[in-house]
């Protein structure tokens, strides 16, 4: 399944590419993921430790994130937290990528709020499919909340 809106013409207008944020403190991680990324239309935020995750986001909404789990500073269920409690980065979905295989750590990340888990090293379909589906329920949980905003809009107006 590959991203629809990665950079190709609709309707004669162009369309945005997708923006990920890859936050890993091994720099042939980031290369891994942007070379596996950018082929497919994704554009790709690299970021090296959870500050500078943190950082980022504080200028920059991404439409996904990919965070390593054992980063300096702040660790990726630290970042995942704070991405979470912050109304308004909380619906992108993080997938946490870890080396870490204990259910401990898996249940540690679900609680910091990931929507999903790649275990490292990782698989180059294995990532596009998960990227893709959490993708497709973002888009989905944006339109329902679209609708949402503009019904209430319109019960306002009508009162």
């Amino acid at each position: 399944m590959r991203q629809q809106n990665a950079g190709k013409l609709s309707e004669g207008l162009p369309m945005r590419k997708t923006k990920i944020l890859c936050a890993d403190d091994e720099p042939i991680n980031l290369r891994l993921l942007q070379a596996i990324l950018t082929a497919e239309g994704y554009e790709i935020i690299s970021a090296t430790n959870g500050q500078e995750a943190l950082s980022i986001l504080d200028t920059q909404a991404p439409a996904l994130i990919l965070l390593d789990v054992m980063m300096p500073y702040i660790d990726g269920y630290e970042v995942c937290r704070k991405i979470k409690m912050d109304e308004r980065l909380r619906n992108i979905p993080v997938i946490m990528l870890t080396a870490l295989k204990s259910t401990e750590e898996r249940i540690k990340g679900i609680e910091a709020g990931a929507e999903d888990f790649i275990s490292k090293p990782f698989d180059r379909s294995e990532v596009l499919a998960r990227i893709a589906m959490l993708l497709q329920v973002k888009g989905l949980n944006d339109r329902l909340n679209d609708a949402y905003m503009n019904i209430t809009q319109l019960t306002s107006f009508g009162e």
